[in-house]
């Protein structure tokens, strides 16, 4: 595992296990939404953000990318590039669960993860996303990472405790 993507719906994981798995073995590593998020929840353009994603990478040869911006055409590029693909698919219950802990874990204030101004926070936007996500887009990432069984590692975990278990044997 050298190059791997962390793919998943929001409130799962996908920065905590991306920053572990960096840590773990040795990799840069890059949460997407450091990048897509500019100050008080403005955002980057999408061809800045695929020049930049172009170049990152380009540059780097191994890494660790969380984050799913599959809208934008560098997704197919960092699909091809990978060597394991990580999706996180615990189901909408967890995914809400995770995204309330993590909302008054940070409340009022901005994660590591995100530009100066994201505060943390819910709102129904959001959460209509997350519903989105598991009524269309996660059978169409299922679909999307499939094409590559047998070129690439992939691992579905469909709970938190078969990640950890799976980690912790890393």
């Amino acid at each position: 595992m050298k190059r791997i993507l962390v793919l998943g719906p929001s409130g799962t994981g996908k920065t905590t296990l991306g920053r572990r798995l960096g840590e773990k073995l040795h990799l840069p590593i890059l949460h997407l939404d450091t990048v897509y998020w500019l100050k008080d929840w403005k955002h980057i353009d999408k061809p800045a953000f695929h020049h930049w994603m172009v170049d990152y990478l380009r540059k780097h040869d191994g890494w660790v990318i969380d984050g799913n911006y599959t809208n934008n055409r560098h997704f197919d590029l960092r699909l091809k590039l990978a060597d394991t693909l990580i999706l996180l698919d615990y189901g909408v219950d967890a995914s809400l669960k995770g995204i309330h802990e993590r909302a008054a874990k940070y409340k009022h204030r901005v994660r590591s993860d995100m530009a100066e101004g994201c505060v943390e926070g819910i709102d129904q936007v959001f959460l209509q996303y997350v519903a989105f996500y598991y009524k269309k887009r996660i059978k169409w990432l299922r679909y999307k990472i499939n094409q590559f069984r047998g070129e690439k590692t992939i691992l579905v975990f469909q709970s938190r405790a078969e990640l950890h278990q799976w980690f912790d044997a890393l």
